[in-house]
């Protein structure tokens, strides 16, 4: 059932209120201002460029991560995220114009969201889909099904056993009696053969459209009617954002900004080209992509797709979900276009007809690398970043003890590594990242009551706080100075050799 609470009671349960006040009041007593970036708008908002990193429904915590933001005077230029992050990168670009605060209308939508809802199973099977959600409801409530289904299996197991040996000892005493022993064993596991078949049937329909438990529908409707639920330029007057035209010349309105000029930047001039990036994996073609700005890659019109449509294939949680499916996509795109976004290789100029899309974080979880600029060694304004963590970083022990544990090792390896990768390597944008300690909570916990949406807004509410009193804009640029320089010696060195390679003596 729809939350019975309202936005206003949602807020208030949370403490937001007192965690602002707090927050003003640290910056009062310390006799410090809040300075985040060197773009501002006529009204003193300053702005950033966000990224939001994916997690289920532990993305609830980066709305209230944004709300304080705003709340702040904080305003959001680029945007990026994927899956969870994905949701409200979108909602934040579509819910207002870039000036004005948006997260206190997506709470008005969060609080009437029935998450599990979302576990929509499949239409062409409802029955089967009711004993699917059962299942998972029990699962996310944690009632212990997986200890109950390997009980199942081991009593099945024991009594087969059982019947088995049974059956061969009593041949010798009671032949007559040893036969219908025989029997039941045989019924019995005759029974778990008719049920595993059946199961492997009903799984196999699931499989026709990639392998999902979940259609995804009730979701992609979901996003679709808030997000036109909003108007172009946040104006009643104009239409409501229906499509990506609609979408774009709404979200690349941009308000007059001013530069605080830095002598170490060679341009020192409002930026104007907004850019918003959802990540996604086509598991046709192999590729990590990026919309919006490849949406032609699948589109003929701007027209012809909804943003939406982003938002669905960025969160195409894998098994539970479908894959987000597109066909005849050789009628609406072309070789040159695919060459132009992937660099595409195929000697007849082919392109797919029909692609898959999957959760973009199986790639890229917390695409922060979209927002290095080289033309910039020296910001105009900082790329702040969200991260959904489990209050452990970096395992200093891991025990792969097991086939499970290594198959997660190896597919958490592949799935972190490009973005952990890009931080080594420009580990100045650490400084505009904030960790939220979600530890406690399921990310796939789409029966999630109020109160723990409560708890999780809280604690993203709590990390925005948290990070804006240690956060030094003047610090911050220097890091990313620092950096930029490092990249340039390596530029002027490539093999950065300053030692002969594997010895201790001068080259």
């Amino acid at each position: 059932m729809p939350s019975k609470i309202s936005p206003a009671d949602f807020l208030q349960q949370t403490g937001v209120d007192a965690i602002l006040v707090e927050l003003q009041r640290h910056f009062q007593q310390s006799g410090k201002a809040l300075i985040v970036s060197d773009v501002k708008d006529s009204q003193g908002n300053q702005y950033v460029d966000l990224v939001q990193e994916g997690g289920g429904v532990l993305g609830i915590a980066l709305v209230g991560y944004t709300y304080v933001l705003e709340k702040m005077g904080i305003r959001f230029f680029s945007m990026a995220g994927t899956s969870a992050g994905a949701i409200n990168t979108m909602l934040l670009a579509c819910a207002g114009n870039k000036e004005e605060e948006k997260s206190s209308k997506i709470v008005e939508h969060l609080v009437d969201l029935e998450m599990f809802s979302f576990v929509d199973g499949k239409s062409s099977n409802w029955r089967f889909t009711k004993w699917i959600k059962r299942i998972i409801q029990k699962m996310l409530l944690g009632s212990n099904i997986f200890k109950k289904i390997s009980r199942i299996a081991t009593v099945i197991v024991f009594l087969l056993l059982l019947l088995t040996v049974g059956c061969f000892v009593i041949n010798f005493i009671w032949p007559g009696i040893a036969k219908w022993i025989g029997m039941g064993a045989g019924l019995l596991l005759l029974s778990v053969i008719v049920f595993i078949f059946w199961i492997a049937a009903k799984f196999k329909e699931f499989a026709k459209e990639g392998y999902g438990l979940n259609e995804g529908k009730v979701f992609h409707n979901w996003i679709k009617n808030v997000i036109s639920s909003f108007h172009v330029g946040n104006d009643a007057a104009m239409q409501k954002i229906s499509n990506l035209a609609d979408f774009s010349y709404h979200f690349m309105r941009v308000p007059k900004l001013e530069v605080t000029k830095d002598e170490r930047r060679e341009n020192n001039d409002p930026p104007h080209m907004p850019m918003l990036t959802l990540i996604t994996c086509d598991i046709i073609a192999n590729r990590k992509i990026e919309f919006t700005q490849m949406w032609d890659l699948y589109w003929k019109n701007q027209e012809e797709v909804h943003p939406g449509d982003f938002v669905r294939a960025s969160m195409s949680i894998p098994v539970f979900f479908e894959t987000y499916t597109l066909t005849d996509i050789s009628k609406k795109s072309s070789f040159e276009i695919w060459d132009k976004h992937l660099n595409w290789q195929n000697q007849h100029k082919r392109i797919p007809d029909k692609v898959q899309f999957i959760d973009g974080g199986t790639l890229s979880n917390f695409p922060i690398n979209v927002f290095y600029n080289p033309r910039y060694p020296v910001p105009r304004m900082p790329t702040f970043g969200i991260r959904l963590q489990d209050g452990v970083l970096d395992a200093a022990s891991r025990s792969n003890n097991s086939l499970f544990k290594y198959v997660f090792s190896l597919f958490s390896t592949i799935r972190f590594n490009f973005d952990r990768d890009f931080i080594t390597k420009n580990r100045a944008f650490n400084f505009g990242v904030k960790n939220i300690d979600v530890q406690d909570h399921s990310w796939l916990n789409f029966f999630m009551k109020d109160e723990e949406k409560i708890i999780l807004f809280r604690k993203g509410a709590l990390a925005a706080a948290e990070f804006l009193k240690t956060f030094d804009w003047a610090n911050y640029k220097n890091e990313r100075l620092r950096n930029f320089t490092m990249h340039q010696d390596r530029f002027d060195n490539p093999n950065n050799l300053e030692v002969f390679p594997f010895s201790d003596r001068n080259a």
